[in-house]
């Protein structure tokens, strides 16, 4: 059973299979107070209009721990990692990020080679699948090839380290250059001044980032966005 870095437990982990031949494969992250079981419904609404989704990606949809989140005040529920309230300066648990960050690469590494793979979420998920996306281009877990990340109602953790790495030139220009992000912004848990300093962050990496501040979780639009950059 997989420990977070406080020794909590992640729960049970949900997959939706391709119905015909599998090309992709993209591991889901849950908001707070989910499980792998939503993130299991919100893939399927992708999958309903879009026939490419439907036949040609797995999904793989964990659930994370239950702890204490100082956002609520302490109330115990599932996160990825303690959160406070969302703004450019708030404070990061990093220890847990990482954490959740092998916990996917782990998920990811038992996939076929042959398989493009992704990785997404929505809110914290979207937070910590874009952190992933962050530490992927500056050289952790470059062996994985990562071809899509895409992060609903999302921001972007650790992010002035993120620059330090830009300006540092320990950022990978090909492997960011070949990791497309979806990023959208329509959250009252995010304001729209750190979506969009999280995407001018990610894009200064010369990350390809479509930033659409207005879509929310539009399942059309999130289905036809991967429908293209996967090329399926």
């Amino acid at each position: 059973m997989a420990l977070d870095s406080n020794g909590i437990a992640y729960g049970v982990t949900r997959l939706v299979r391709p119905r015909g031949t599998h090309k992709a494969t993209i591991v889901w992250l849950h908001d707070i107070g989910e499980n792998g079981d939503d993130s299991a419904r919100f893939v399927r609404e992708l999958n309903l209009p879009n026939v490419q989704i439907r036949e040609h990606i797995k999904w793989i949809c964990p659930t994370a721990p239950t702890r204490p989140v100082s956002r609520l005040g302490g109330a115990v529920t599932t996160a990825w990692c303690d959160v406070t309230q969302v703004s450019e300066n708030m404070e990061h648990d990093l220890a847990s990020i990482n954490t959740t960050c092998v916990l996917v690469a782990n998920l990811l590494a038992g996939e076929p080679a042959h398989v493009m793979k992704g990785v997404g979420g929505i809110g914290l998920g979207a937070a910590q699948a874009l952190y992933f996306a962050s530490c992927y281009v500056v050289g952790g877990m470059r062996d994985m090839g990562l071809n899509a990340v895409v992060g609903i109602n999302g921001w972007l953790p650790a992010w002035t380290n993120f620059l330090y790495h830009i300006d540092s030139l320990t950022v990978s220009g090909t492997l960011a250059a070949s990791l497309p992000i979806l990023l959208t912004n329509e959250n009252s848990m995010v304001p729209f001044q750190f979506g969009w300093l999280s995407e001018q962050s990610l894009s200064r990496a010369g990350i390809p980032v479509t930033f659409r501040p207005n879509d929310g979780r539009d399942p059309t639009a999130i289905g036809n966005w991967l429908k293209t950059y996967l090329q399926l």
